[in-house]
């Protein structure tokens, strides 16, 4: 039990420095930017603060539509038989734990599908039904901005532009390999060699070796994911355009769903949690090319309250309660 406290002990201390770090880091980074030169020094006090909180809540309910789409992939794809409303709270852990640790998703992925094995299905199972969820989300997210650049609607950067291409043919052969149910095989290969060599890991990891591999949706089922995936998006993109709104500056839905868009393509590979830093400069790289880098102080500040310091704070009792039932579960465990 003391080694058990002691390692959770560390655990937070890991995650506080984590978010010190990356607070420090965005900070450090906007001073930089700002005394250089290349951002422009104009901040303003919101003049509309309940834009803010609005934005605040649109994003609290694409957590909400995440759920939905796990619960449709678990339910109806794999069989599994768990709540909505249990899944928005692996949503909101999920999400809370990806702020926390750094690169894109990791930490994230890992909670939810440590909880879904907890609950009962192999892990193998879990973590195909996850990477789908990601797997249309990126792909949903990447075709928004082809489509924008192929339509001319928007000027779309060179690099923002590569780096979608890039990351729409990878998530496009890897929806082929769910689609084929051939991914879950891989899965279950990689989990074996982890399960070998790392005897922590295999505390959590459960392999079904009898299992039938593939998430069974039928074309009805793929058609919501993708337009919840869509509304995601959207919801996304108004997010970013009631921030503007606070400033009294408008916008079009089509910008903000350009801005977020782009943001999440630049920031997809990052060191920090929250990408901070590089989050910093793909804002700026971003405005400048929109023609709104003079707001660039004011929003890159409150877009990073609105989803990074404020979320750690909302998300942080759905993040205690799926970690509890983890333990729970390990200490009861045969």
């Amino acid at each position: 039990m003391g080694g058990r406290n002691r390692i959770s002990g560390e655990d937070w201390k890991r995650d506080v420095l984590f978010i010190v770090i990356s607070i420090l880091t965005i900070a450090i980074t906007i001073i930089i930017l700002v005394r250089s030169g290349l951002a422009r020094a104009r901040y303003e006090i919101p003049k509309y603060p309940l834009y803010l909180l609005l934005s605040e809540l649109i994003y609290i309910t694409q957590l909400v539509l995440i759920g939905v789409r796990l619960s449709v992939i678990f339910n109806r794809g794999i069989g599994f038989r768990v709540g909505t409303r249990e899944l928005i709270k692996v949503a909101a852990a999920q999400t809370f734990a990806s702020l926390l640790m750094p690169g894109f998703y990791i930490g994230g992925e890992a909670v939810s599908i440590a909880y879904l094995t907890s609950r009962g299905l192999p892990t193998t199972r879990a973590t195909e039904g996850i990477v789908l969820r990601y797997t249309v989300d990126t792909v949903t997210l990447t075709l928004i901005v082809l489509l924008l650049y192929l339509t001319r609607v928007a000027t779309i950067p060179y690099i923002a532009l590569l780096i979608t291409s890039a990351l729409f043919i990878a998530y496009t052969v890897l929806l082929m390999s769910i689609l084929s149910a051939r991914l879950g095989r891989y899965i279950e290969g990689f989990l074996k060699v982890i399960s070998s060599r790392t005897s922590l890991a295999s505390n959590f990891i459960v392999i079904n070796r009898d299992d039938t591999y593939g998430v069974k949706l039928t074309l009805l089922d793929y058609t919501i994911i993708f337009a919840l995936s869509i509304a995601q998006w959207v919801l996304s993109g108004l997010n970013i355009l009631l921030i503007f709104y606070a400033f009294g500056v408008h916008i079009s839905l089509l910008t903000g769903i350009l801005i977020n868009s782009l943001y999440v393509v630049l920031t997809y590979v990052s060191i920090l949690p929250g990408s901070a830093g590089i989050g910093e400069l793909a804002n700026l790289y971003i405005l400048d090319n929109l023609g709104l880098g003079n707001y660039y102080l004011a929003y890159d500040i409150w877009f990073r309250v609105v989803t990074y310091m404020a979320p750690l704070i909302m998300l942080m009792p759905a993040f205690l309660s799926v970690t509890r039932t983890l333990t729970i579960n390990q200490r009861t465990s045969p």
